[in-house]
């Protein structure tokens, strides 16, 4: 029997999905121990967007959740996204940054960084990696999935074999964008696994966006899957992963070992369910199936918030002109993939595209600066007449960015002086001092004034979340209530 692996994505990609990465500690802390012993090969952790949601929405301290995680989990590998030359953030990073990053992520606890870039540009991928194995770390690095007529197999082939030289321990199909079907699976996995040889293990990750999530995944495991990526049942579907429960079931009638304890297992879903409930966040649900997806190939997420911009404009009904605009602006730019940091230029100037009525009147910032080759290599020519239009005459560069950028860390430290820890270097890297100073505020004033609770809503809550209440009578003088859960 083979062995298949599980990567638990609940702390990280799964809330990040349903409920826009407001997950608390507080609604972690009480499962965590639990959850390091259902027998995950890994608890993802830590990326981008955990960091930016503590930092401007929850108040909290991300080094603090990342010990509090470690501490209750010790023996268990974890791990922590690095979005290649941009780190944890959207800015760009000289190589000497990478060293001092994976040291401190894994003085956190965090001993599996997996990085990927949003061009599949591998020459930007090697800094991270290196950092990752030269402190003795387990390296995973990613190969982004999209749809175009240059991505095609050999072009994923080939990029898994840049990985292999780079020396990685582990090879990712990271399907962010949920496009993968089944026929692209049964000859693409079989390739990849061929590609990497039988030494590195190879991780399947896929969301539910196009309502395929769980057909797909457990189509690749017995085309070489090591390591499937899923999350618990009550943050699974919609847009996040499929359900472990249900790819744990299936791979056992495959006659996989699957080292998962089920009542562990169980006990997590439980509890995440009652999160849930208690703080108003969604239950993950299946999706339909949408062609759209794959023409504008948007993350889930990512739809809902243009589709947002787009009501608070007025221009609600504009909405499929401007998903027409980025299928167009992607083939324009070379087929850049619709994952984080390139998904969010690409529609923000879609957006521009539409609202001032003049195709790039108006140029973000980041496409003259991904036309000019600061995020690396696309994987098709820009269209000539938008390169003349974006660049102002500048000149693309052919070389990696990194290796342009002079050494950081001198200038990081002066900029902080000689007081500050490692863990505000870091955040001030990528957070400007204001921000920071507005966070620490922030979060002085929830230690010191707590929010307010009202105790009948807080009881119905509490009570909802309890499967065993059917109902509950209040009564008080001639007033009776009763709820109905």
């Amino acid at each position: 029997m083979k062995r298949l692996e599980f990567w638990d994505t609940t702390l990280r990609d799964a809330h990040q999905s349903l409920w826009a990465t407001r997950m608390t500690s507080a609604m972690m802390e009480p499962i965590v121990g639990t959850m390091g012993e259902v027998g995950y090969w890994n608890l993802c952790t830590a990326g981008s967007a955990v960091f930016d949601s503590c930092i401007y929405y929850l108040a909290e301290n991300p080094w603090d959740r990342l010990d509090m995680i470690h501490a209750a989990t010790p023996r268990q590998r974890k791990s922590v996204y690095f979005r290649s030359l941009n780190l944890l953030g959207w800015d760009l990073f000289a190589d000497d940054v990478f060293p001092f990053a994976a040291a401190l992520m894994n003085r956190h606890g965090l001993n599996v960084i997996n990085t990927f870039d949003a061009l599949n540009d591998t020459a930007n991928m090697a800094p991270s990696i290196k950092a990752t194995l030269d402190a003795g770390l387990h390296s995973v690095g990613s190969i982004v999935f999209t749809l175009s007529p240059v991505h095609d197999d050999t072009y994923f082939v080939r990029k898994a074999k840049e990985l292999v030289a780079l020396g990685v321990h582990g090879v990712q199909l990271k399907d962010s964008g949920a496009l993968l079907n089944v026929d692209r699976v049964r000859v693409l996995v079989p390739k990849l696994r061929a590609a990497i040889g039988d030494q590195l293990m190879l991780h399947f990750h896929t969301h539910c966006t196009s309502g395929l999530g769980p057909l797909v995944t457990l189509e690749a495991l017995p085309l070489g899957v090591d390591v499937v990526h899923s999350a618990i049942s009550p943050l699974a579907n919609g847009t996040s992963q499929p359900a472990t429960e249900l790819i744990a079931r299936e791979a056992r009638l495959m006659r996989f070992e699957v080292p998962l304890d089920d009542t562990k297992m169980k006990a997590q879903a439980d509890h995440f369910r009652t999160q849930a409930i208690r703080h108003g966040k969604p239950l993950g649900q299946p999706m339909a199936y949408d062609p759209g997806l794959y023409r504008h190939q948007l993350p889930g997420g990512m739809i809902s918030n243009l589709a947002r911009q787009m009501h608070d404009l007025g221009q609600s009904d504009r909405m499929p002109a401007l998903l027409e605009e980025i299928v167009r602006l992607r083939e324009e730019l070379g087929y850049p993939i619709m994952v984080s940091p390139m998904s969010q230029f690409v529609g923000v100037q879609a957006l521009f595209n539409i609202m001032h009525g003049q195709r790039y009147r108006v140029v973000v910032t980041e496409i003259k600066r991904y036309c000019l080759g600061w995020y690396g290599k696309p994987a098709a020519p820009i269209d000539a007449n938008v390169l003349d239009r974006v660049s102002d005459g500048e000149a693309p560069i052919t070389v990696r960015p990194g290796s342009l950028l002079e050494p950081m860390m001198p200038g990081f430290r002066k900029l902080v002086g000689p007081g500050a820890s490692d863990e505000d270097l870091f955040l001030a890297m990528h957070y400007k001092e204001k921000l920071l100073t507005d966070w620490r505020k922030m979060r002085q004033d929830k230690i010191s004034y707590p929010t307010p609770r009202t105790p009948v809503a807080t009881l119905l809550k509490e009570l909802t979340a309890r499967p065993d209440v059917a109902y509950l009578q209040v009564r008080k003088d001639d007033t009776r209530l009763t709820y109905v859960a």
